[in-house]
């Protein structure tokens, strides 16, 4: 293999180049929108160094993009992951191949009706050719993108459908099928947190309602909905908690 081996995660159509990364305010957060190109991590830094920047990523990080370098959302990821970030994708956008890998950094991920995630097998290029899908050198790569997909807490259930998906084309993730196979917490929270949370805030509404699968009336689906903004809120106190206790450390990634 050469020294230098460019990732790529392929978009779900063949589209022309698209511009990179835009980083901007939105709503109450950040929204990190676009394809994700070499320089989009430096640029989202420099962004967020900025304390009213700061306190909006710390808020919460909308997501609409459909990939890109594997290499840089890995980087982009890992601040993430080390902020305790809160990860969304908003009504009408798409989080598609690489930033499905972004949406699993957070601590605790959303999703908006209207949203769309999905996931297909990374294509591996080395300047400017394909390497081959069945050589060592790409099983090599896959397993080690795999090994860091696993740590963030992806189930092997999606690992597997990302395997099994073209590049050419995408397995999107739907509600529906997250409740067949029992992955709207797993997926929805990072490892061990929905169990701290519950600690403090109670049980997770999200489990139980899986669990019963009693059609609610419109009184009682009102008041699911209030217990489950309450909990919400109080999970994301949680959240913001660790952020703080480790604001020395966050303050260092952004500095690096």
């Amino acid at each position: 293999m050469r020294t230098v081996i460019a990732f790529v995660i392929c978009l779900l159509h063949a589209w022309t180049p698209a511009a990179a990364a835009d980083v901007s305010a939105f709503q109450r957060g950040v929204l990190i929108q676009g394809q994700i190109q070499v320089g989009d991590y430096a640029k989202i830094v420099r962004f967020v160094r900025h304390p009213d920047n700061y306190e909006r990523f710390a808020r919460a990080v909308f997501l609409d993009s459909g990939g890109g370098d594997l290499r840089e959302t890995i980087k982009i990821a890992n601040l993430l992951e080390k902020s305790y970030a809160a990860t969304h994708v908003p009504a009408g956008a798409r989080c598609y191949s690489a930033c499905f890998i972004l949406w699993m950094g957070g601590v605790t991920r959303t999703v908006a009706s209207g949203a769309t995630l999905g996931v297909h097998r990374i294509r591996v290029q080395v300047d400017g050719d394909s390497v081959d899908p069945a050589s060592e050198p790409f099983a090599n790569i896959s397993r080690r993108v795999e090994t860091y997909m696993a740590g963030l807490g992806t189930p092997r259930t999606i690992l597997d459908k990302m395997n099994a998906t073209a590049p050419a084309d995408m397995f999107v993730i739907s509600q529906r099928w997250l409740a067949e196979q029992q992955l709207l917490v797993p997926l929805s929270y990072r490892m061990g947190f929905a169990s701290e949370a519950q600690v403090h805030c109670g049980p997770e509404p999200y489990a139980a309602a899986v669990r019963d699968s009693t059609p609610l009336n419109e009184e009682q689906a009102r008041s699911w909905t209030a217990h489950l903004k309450r909990w919400i809120g109080c999970a994301d106190e949680i959240r913001a908690r660790s952020q703080q206790t480790d604001s020395v450390r966050i303050a260092a990634l952004l500095i690096d």
